[in-house]
């Protein structure tokens, strides 16, 4: 995604979450955004308040207990509204439901819609791998597989099956629209730029080495090889061209391997280098491309993010998530902020979610799961201002018990410094775009070899700032800059130099 220019010499430092608050006013409504963001006028006492902290923004909501999961997902509409779907069996067969999220809901609004999985009941056991897409329109359509009598006498019996509601509202009854491998596997579906939903499925036996392709629900399917049973398969759009990113079923040290759409077909796959599939992997289109995480091909396991470009992906590079705890799985996505966002089951207790808002480093948040995970790995959505929602499944006394919560995502710090003859001024601050959290700034000097720092400031536009920058306080989408100030002082000599640090705020909604 496009920065804000960076002046001279610049490195990007990440770290967890954003610390704890500073001082504001009861009067605070009162203030431009700019001084509510940074300090109270002088003259008037501080209060506490509370920290806009990245993280949990709400206590969980259950959304169902005691149930099999067969498949949840969740996904973010144009106006901010998170929806979660999910095939879940109480006792009475695999249903699909429905639950709408608008921001700052604590229930499902409307609560929970369900239909059921397949048109003749005797198959709603076999319903599985749900998805929910969004389109620019708000309309949600839920995306699955389920095997029908067909199934039986044929290679191609089960059916790609479809629900749609428009922003929200009443669920639409299933609707078989597409054939798919009998008794198969539903790996992935997305959205493609025209509008159209692709999948891709693949046949139950081991030893088929290929994937079905369907470009566009209701089209015909096509076979694509590969070079093993994958184990899972994600599609991502670079521009309007396919890419189609498998791992190797059973391994966890192999890598990540990768196909071009190629006009009507496909080229052959090529393993992506310096990647290993240890708990899976994450594929995403951001504004600036598609991105895939992974893991490092070495014992850390810890999370890699690579770019792809035309003449293949780049070299993974760490993300900044060095825990002694990997990740197990990864939802990665994507919004129109252009950032790149990742949730993963960490420590077996927890879940710890990735802001990459220049989509190469994260930010990162990790809050506790009380707790077994089981049914599902955690999922993620986000919507540009950096509001979110993350689901995960538990043990439960009969079953599994599903949960969704709001959450805030971190900011990402940047560092930027500009030299000259008597020593270098650095500023810490965020990095584009700073969701509407707290997050730590500052300015230090750097004398050259017999000076002294002798004063120096930190300021957003005219207002001073102290240790936080509370981002909740700027207006959303807009562009800030942090000038730090420092005076170098040998003797009774003086030198002052600045530096400047722009970014921007994240964008409604």
């Amino acid at each position: 995604m496009p920065l804000f220019p960076r002046r001279t010499s610049s490195r990007l430092a990440w770290a967890a979450a954003a610390a704890a608050c500073a001082a504001a006013l009861p009067t605070l409504a009162a203030l431009s955004p700019v001084q509510a963001a940074v300090r109270a006028p002088a003259g008037q006492a501080a209060v506490t308040r509370a920290a806009a902290k990245a993280g949990l923004t709400h206590s969980p909501i259950t959304v169902t207990n005691n149930a099999e999961f067969s498949g949840y997902d969740l996904a973010t509409g144009p106006n901010g509204t998170a929806y979660l779907g999910w095939i879940g069996d109480t006792g009475a067969g695999r249903q699909v439901h429905l639950c709408t999220l608008p921001s700052g809901a604590t229930r499902c609004a409307g609560g929970v819609q369900t239909i059921a999985s397949a048109p003749d009941p005797t198959f709603t056991s076999t319903a599985a791998g749900l998805r929910v897409l969004v389109s620019k329109s708000n309309l949600v359509t839920l995306v699955w597989m389920h095997s029908t009598v067909a199934s039986e006498n044929g290679p191609e019996g089960d059916e790609i099956a479809i629900a749609t509601s428009q922003a929200g509202g009443a669920l639409s009854a299933e609707r078989d629209v597409s054939p798919g491998p009998s008794f198969g596997y539903f790996l992935d579906a997305t959205l493609a730029p025209n509008g159209s939903i692709w999948a891709v499925t693949n046949p139950s036996s081991g030893n088929t080495h290929s994937v079905q392709i369907t470009k566009g629900l209701g089209s015909r399917y096509q076979t694509v090889g590969t070079p093993f049973w994958p184990g899972e398969a994600m599609l991502a759009f670079n521009g309007t061209s396919a890419v189609l990113a498998i791992d190797k079923d059973g391994t966890i040290t192999a890598p990540v391997y990768f196909d071009r759409q190629a006009g009507s077909g496909w080229t052959a796959f090529k393993p992506i280098a310096r990647t290993w599939d240890v708990q899976g992997f994450g594929l995403a289109t951001t504004t600036s491309g598609v991105r895939l995480i992974a893991s490092e091909n070495n014992a850390d396991y810890h999370p890699v993010v690579s770019r792809l470009t035309n003449a293949g992906w780049t070299t993974p590079t760490l993300t900044g998530d060095l825990s002694n705890c990997s990740p197990e799985g990864h939802d990665v996505v994507a919004d129109a902020s252009g950032r790149l966002a990742d949730a993963s089951e960490v420590c077996a207790d927890a879940i710890a979610v990735e802001n990459l808002a220049d989509t190469r480093h994260a930010a990162i948040v990790r809050f506790g799961v009380p707790g077994t995970f089981a049914g599902g790995q955690p999922q993620l959505t986000t919507s540009p201002s950096g509001r979110g929602w993350v689901a995960w499944s538990v043990e439960s006394a009969s079953g599994d018990k599903l949960l969704v919560a709001p959450l805030l995502l971190p900011g990402l710090q940047f560092t930027n410094s500009s030299a000259g003859a008597h020593g270098r001024v650095v500023v810490t601050g965020p990095a584009s775009c700073l969701p509407p959290v707290d997050l730590p700034v500052g300015v230090a000097g750097k004398p050259a070899s017999g000076w002294r720092v002798a004063a120096k400031s930190l300021k957003l536009g005219r207002s001073a700032v102290g240790a936080v920058l509370h981002g909740a306080g700027l207006t959303p989408g807009k562009s800030y800059t942090l000038t730090g100030t420092v005076t170098f002082a040998r003797g009774s000599a003086r030198s002052t130099y600045r530096d400047l640090l722009g970014f921007r705020t994240c964008p409604r909604p």
